[in-house]
């Protein structure tokens, strides 16, 4: 930012000032107490408007932000509650590419003070040339990659990565509609030492614009850079890999657990059958299996009648007395 200085900027100062106080209707024997002044900056550009910000310094805040152009206040802005900052849209007027428009602005606490004017904001006419772009090698994870950033009044721009003294771009790509920059993967070099350009693409009206390419940069083929002291203490990648290699692990010996165990218990079971099996065995091995089987007898007639005869003969003798081992003779006298 430009700050026009000297006795031309203190009577544009004094002058604001009293044509602030006669628009109020105020009018005091003692000059009031001034707040700090605040600061003034470029939020969005395109090549026909910009959007600008007013934003109190820290632990001030303001319910009226005014915005000047030269000596001329050309917007402002109202708040029912105090607030840090506002925005303000301008049009840029069409005219020489070289011309400058100045901005500046300040602001009212709700105590009635008023704050200094901030320093004087340039806004230049640009059709052709556009913000330098700036080219760095930045460590991503374990990956080295090439970080191209544009302006950030510029967000979505397309970005190109060349050699330097070539015409075709190495690599192209767009960033997202928030974001003024890209990271380039480092290409394979083919010589020790190579030179990269950058340069960032904006669509101006109905127009392509492109930036100037930025300062070369040299890489090294081989040679790890040293890291950047901005490189993340922790790295979350790997974090992640190594928690889902152990969830994985202990998912597998979970699985082969299951698996021994059903194993293990049909075994048993196979085991157990095999063994009543062979108890019952031995067990109908002790039993006593008489042999009932009925065989046929033929008879001859002699055969028959000498049967017959022994069956009579049997029935004729005397059955067995059991007293007659003590019994004794029984003789008659006559």
């Amino acid at each position: 930012m430009q700050v026009v200085s000297g006795s031309r900027s203190l009577w544009i100062y004094s002058l604001l000032l009293s044509s602030l106080h006669l628009w109020e209707g105020q009018s005091t024997p003692t000059p009031p107490l001034f707040l700090p002044p605040p600061e003034i900056y470029i939020h969005l550009r395109t090549e026909e408007s910009a959007v600008l910000v007013c934003r109190a310094p820290e632990g001030h805040h303001g319910t009226i932000f005014m915005l000047y152009k030269y000596r001329e206040k050309v917007d402002s802005q109202e708040i029912n509650s105090s607030v840090t900052e506002v925005q303000f849209t301008v049009r840029l007027q069409e005219g020489d590419s070289d011309q400058q428009e100045l901005f500046c602005c300040l602001y009212k606490d709700q105590g009635g003070r008023y704050s200094g004017f901030s320093p004087y904001l340039p806004l230049e006419h640009q059709k052709d040339t556009l913000p330098l772009p700036t080219l760095v090698l930045q460590q991503q994870t374990d990956v080295w990659h090439l970080l191209c950033r544009g302006s950030p009044a510029y967000p979505g721009a397309l970005f190109s990565l060349y050699l330097a003294d070539h015409d075709l771009p190495v690599a192209t790509q767009r960033a997202t509609s928030i974001l003024h920059q890209v990271a380039f993967p480092v290409p394979v070099q083919e010589t020790p030492l190579a030179f990269y350009q950058c340069q960032y693409t904006v669509l101006l009206g109905e127009a392509w614009s492109n930036s100037e390419r930025s300062l070369p940069l040299i890489v090294t083929k081989g040679a790890a850079p040293p890291a950047m002291p901005d490189a993340p203490a922790v790295d979350w990648p790997l974090v992640l890999g190594s928690l889902s290699a152990v969830v994985l692990f202990l998912c597998s010996l979970a699985l082969v657990v299951i698996v021994a165990h059903r194993k293990a218990k049909a075994a048993a079971e196979e085991r157990k059958k095999r063994q009543e099996a062979q108890f019952w065995t031995q067990v109908h091995a002790k039993d006593h299996i008489v042999d009932l089987t009925l065989r046929r007898a033929s008879f001859t007639s002699q055969e028959w009648a000498s049967a017959g005869t022994a069956t009579e003969t049997s029935s004729r003798s005397p059955l067995w007395n059991s007293m007659s081992t003590f019994a004794t003779p029984s003789h008659q006298i006559h």
